[in-house]
């Protein structure tokens, strides 16, 4: 079985050597590719510009230091703007918001309006990073899509992350912001929906509204679905292959139960998929054909992929 991939370029392609023109040129697979090592997030907007690394021009030292100090709680910091004209700050629109990944628990988001970004101070990290509703802020029920821009970080967010935040924030409003860096260069335009920590990758402008309204509807678009937040990579793997063979893309409606690592970042995974319980395994293979992978760090390297060796119902219904 082998998963969808989007493999036309992008209108306005200027660099066909690009790490994000050279994986669609590849057709390389997304999936199991969010990053692992966050649960939680803190959105903080600032219109920019946005250094590829330092804090920005004007952050107050202290409020830098906070910021850095978050993924030691397993918060990701991002800095959010709105796409076209900005609206100057303060107040800051601020999100904190729980993705549940390694910790599992349910999602959810909180949302407040600050003059000071020292306020920022108050949030009970401790809390977020447990999962628990810190009430900072006042809930947020919707989904914030968010897509990285950060040109300044890796050309090919700014390339094709900037068509496809304006397609989305032309059809959706509000939900939609441009953020700072969010993993995976050669996957841009990349799109976060949250709280659900939801990644796509390879999102272009064409199909920007179509993915946009999936996450809205609380489902993955599985042509362009990396996989969820926080989750080990095997393991969203495995969802993916899970949801192609049920056809099931609510996000709820998949949930890993346990796993157990094999060998070369493979895993045995058993989920509930709308109610039916699936073992899949899954294993690595290097695709053979070495590649930039991210131009801002001019690697080359020989990426792996999953596949899929086996999936079975282990209810007593046999194999699939």
């Amino acid at each position: 079985m082998t998963p969808p991939v989007n493999t036309a370029a992008a209108p306005g392609d200027r660099r066909t050597d690009r790490c994000a023109v050279v994986a669609r040129a590849l057709g390389e697979s997304v999936l199991g590719s969010a990053p692992e090592t966050c649960d939680a997030w803190l959105l903080v907007e600032h219109p920019g510009p946005w250094p590829a690394y330092d804090a920005p021009p004007g952050m107050p030292a202290e409020v830098a230091d906070f910021l850095d100090r978050l993924p030691a709680y397993r918060i990701r910091p991002q800095l959010i703007r709105r796409p076209g004209a900005r609206r100057p700050v303060p107040p800051h629109q601020v999100y904190v918001a729980f993705s549940g990944g390694s910790r599992g628990g349910e999602p959810w988001a909180e949302q407040r309006e600050i003059a000071d970004l020292r306020e920022l101070f108050d949030l009970d990290l401790d809390a977020v990073s447990r999962g628990v509703r810190p009430g900072w802020g006042t809930a947020h029920h919707e989904p914030v899509l968010l897509v990285c821009t950060h040109g300044k970080r890796e050309p090919c967010c700014a390339q094709f992350g900037r068509p496809t935040v304006r397609a989305l924030h032309a059809a959706y409003g509000d939900p939609v912001w441009e953020t700072t860096h969010v993993g995976g260069d050669r996957y841009a335009a990349n799109l976060v929906a949250l709280p659900h920590g939801t990644y796509h990758g390879l999102v272009t402008e064409p199909v920007a509204a179509e993915v946009g309204a999936a996450c809205l509807r609380g489902e993955v678009d599985l042509a362009h679905y990396r996989g969820r937040v926080g989750v080990p990579s095997a393991v969203q793997a495995a969802e993916w292959f899970a949801r192609s063979h049920t056809g099931i893309v609510a996000i709820d409606a998949v949930r890993p139960l346990s796993h157990v690592d094999g060998i070369d970042g493979g895993a045995v995974v058993d989920l509930d998929a709308g109610g039916r319980l699936l073992q899949v395994t899954v294993r690595t293979t290097s695709t053979g054909c070495p590649r930039l992978t991210s131009c801002s760090q001019g690697a080359v390297t020989d990426p792996h992929e999953f596949v899929l060796d086996d999936l079975r119902e282990i209810d007593g219904l046999g194999d699939l």
